[in-house]
């Protein structure tokens, strides 16, 4: 049988105080015993004592966490589609690109129009597959220590824990 998780009804629980708790549970950042009183028409003491009897302190901070898990690892998920997409993208752009360049007569060739797509394309596909991106170099007359910086964006890898 599987664990019982802090937010479901615990073994010695009666149904009313875990249908107090499951209202205290989904209100969010903004719940208070006092809320959950009001709104089950209950006794601000009763509540109380149900809070502190069922540990709904430590049950709704577990819930919490699982909810902010849950969301992070659909962001992921959600980033690592549209990567996808993008990559898929770039190389198709890529793939036109190059197509485009075989057809034309040389004279016809507008290198900066074939140039841009290339970068373009190539720049998406990097980032896409979650490439470093751009080298960034700065100077000021050859007198800094270190002359080239580095912008290495974060690219949420390695985050899926």
């Amino acid at each position: 049988m599987a664990e019982r998780k802090p937010w479901e009804m615990m073994e010695d629980e009666r149904p009313k105080p875990f249908e107090a708790f499951c209202i205290y549970r989904g209100m969010g950042l903004d719940r208070t015993i006092a809320k959950v009183a009001k709104q089950l028409s209950k006794s601000y003491q009763l509540m109380s004592r149900w809070a502190s009897q069922y540990n709904w302190g430590e049950r709704v901070a577990a819930w919490d966490r699982e909810q902010d898990r849950v969301a992070r690892e659909s962001q992921l998920s959600e980033i690592a589609k549209m990567r996808n997409r993008h990559a898929k993208l770039a190389t198709d752009m890529l793939a036109k690109a190059a197509a485009a360049l075989e057809k034309l007569p040389p004279e016809e060739v507008k290198a900066s129009d074939v140039s841009r797509m290339v970068e373009v394309a190539s720049k998406l596909e990097r980032l896409a597959r979650g490439d470093v991106g751009e080298v960034v170099e700065e100077r000021d007359g050859g007198e800094a220590v270190d002359p080239v910086q580095i912008y290495i964006p974060d690219n949420r890898r390695g985050l899926g824990n």
